[in-house]
């Protein structure tokens, strides 16, 4: 065995310590990562003004004002009505999911219309019992869902850890970030060039990632409750900070939010109202994530909009949330890896012509 050979052994090994020691935090890793990619460039600057320590302490300080800052508003702003949107679960919950007198109007309508039909009184047996398991069921569901939300307000000092622990981490990955590029040098054998060039698509990567999901969700949630502030819907911040979570999730993203209140006020006699959130809802917030989602994520990532839009749909079914992020990432590696071995195929092509 070569001393290159010996040299990249001992740098296989110093990855596999890392790998074992954070094994089981693989989703703080792959976050934490992403947010190293982001702002490396930010501590590199601080790097040229000021020395290592205390540019880490004012990284550090940035990056925990990024964090604590918007949890504060939202602690703020959104709490009080969160609380409210609580006791009106429990007290829906507690009245059997009874339904609101506008609503069981419509219900009573269409059940006349329905009886006029041949065959219909054959199966009202059925719908009866259909309608019964279906409020059973969202009972059920709803029971849990406070349940899993009391949990995760009751967790609080482990979600402060995570974060604490997220922080952490990519303070080192963005002080350890040369070492960490000769490493990959040593594993994979690969040019310096190379290596800083994936470094880059990683960089373009999380910047368009942290633009066209997360930052477009936020938009999307400000401006949702915004919408409902207008129309008159009550707790418009609480729903707006829901629209914000289900931004995320593709296909149906916001609309899972207002679509349900534009009907809930339309039954409750608001036509005008209704109306006036379902076109917020398709201009202003649907037309928002139509113009700066494509922008966004292809800005960073060579492909189209429909490969990265599928990424992201099997990746979330693959690895579950934390897919938003690597989905996008893997294309960006596999696009890179493309690009490079068509690089070092025609370098070698023209080196072999040379002899």
């Amino acid at each position: 065995m070569n001393l290159a050979q010996q040299s990249r052994l001992l740098a296989c090994l110093a990855v596999l310590c890392w790998i074992l020691l954070f094994h089981s935090q693989t989703n703080i890793i792959i976050i934490a990562s992403a947010i190293a990619f982001l702002t490396y460039p930010f501590f590199r600057r601080l790097q040229r003004k000021f020395n290592v320590g205390f540019s880490l302490i004012i990284y550090y300080c940035c990056l925990a004002l990024v964090v604590i800052i918007p949890i504060i508003l939202i602690t703020v702003l959104v709490t009080p009505q969160a609380v409210n949107g609580y006791k009106t679960l429990m007290l829906w919950i507690d009245k059997g999911l009874e339904l609101p007198p506008a609503i069981e109007h419509y219900i009573t309508v269409m059940n006349t219309w329905l009886e006029t039909i041949p065959g219909f009184q054959d199966l009202q047996s059925s719908t009866a019992e259909i309608s019964g398991t279906i409020r059973r069921s969202l009972s059920s569901f709803l029971q849990l869902l406070l349940t899993g939300s009391i949990s995760f307000a009751g967790s609080t000092i482990n979600i402060a850890m995570q974060l604490f622990l997220i922080i952490f981490l990519a303070g080192l990955a963005v002080m350890y970030a040369k070492t960490c590029q000769k490493l990959a040098i040593r594993i994979t054998a690969l040019p310096e060039e190379c290596i800083e060039r994936f470094i880059l698509a990683f960089q373009r990567a999380a910047r368009s990632i942290f633009l066209g999901v997360f930052f477009v969700a936020f938009i999307q949630g400000i401006l949702v409750g915004i919408g409902f502030f207008i129309f008159g819907v009550k707790d418009a911040a609480f729903w707006g900070l829901i629209a914000m979570i289900c931004a995320v999730i593709p296909i149906f993203g916001t609309a899972l939010i207002w679509v349900p209140i534009a009907i809930t006020v339309w039954v409750g006699g608001s036509f005008y109202s209704a109306l006036g959130i379902v076109l917020w809802g398709i201009i202003i917030v649907a037309g928002a994530d139509n113009l700066l989602r494509p922008y966004c994520l292809q800005k960073g990532i060579k492909t189209s909009i429909i490969v990265l839009f599928f990424a992201i749909i099997c990746s979330i079914i693959a690895f579950g949330p934390i897919g938003l992020i690597l989905g996008p990432t893997l294309v960006a590696l596999g696009i890179q890896a493309v690009e490079e071995s068509d690089y070092l195929l025609q370098k070698a092509q023209e080196q072999k012509n040379t002899e």
